[in-house]
């Protein structure tokens, strides 16, 4: 905004010259000599306010060329902080799924082997009733068998 402003007054002050230059025309030769001093003086302090309107563009053009470069590497920073961020957040991520795999895998193992023990322990058990039911079986057959031969 501050840069239209001096463009604009910049603009001006030359418009503003250009109104007030003399023309191009030649000066006859009975303007007496204290016009052309005059002109000549004239000239020297417009020369002067055009300096003074480039030397105030140019320190206004500079401190926004200071700002920006400020701006810039600002934004430089910031980009660099998020590109750091990105690699530390996919980092993170890497190392959280690759502790998950590990984990998952464990679990797996974990659950095959309470799985295998439960039908070790499923058969125990079986065993452990096949055998005291065939104990008592055969305790009842002998038991029969005895007093089968008793009875006789």
């Amino acid at each position: 905004m501050k840069s239209l402003f001096v463009v604009a007054l910049f603009a001006t002050a030359l418009f503003a010259q250009d109104a007030t230059a003399p023309a191009a025309t030649p000066v006859p030769a009975a303007v007496p000599a204290t016009d052309s001093a005059a002109v000549s003086a004239a000239a020297p302090a417009a020369s002067a306010d055009l300096q003074a309107e480039i030397a105030l563009r140019d320190s206004v053009m500079a401190a926004q060329g200071d700002a920006c470069n400020v701006e810039k590497d600002s934004l430089r920073k910031a980009v660099e902080i998020e590109q750091a961020k990105s690699a530390n957040w996919e980092q993170s991520y890497n190392s959280m799924k690759k502790d998950n795999e590990v984990c998952a895998q464990a679990l797996m193992v974990s659950i095959d082997v309470n799985e295998k023990k439960k039908e070790k322990d499923d058969e125990a058990r079986k065993e452990a009733a096949m055998m005291t039911t065939s104990s008592f079986l055969g305790g009842l057959a002998l038991g029969a068998l005895i007093m089968w031969l008793v009875m006789d």
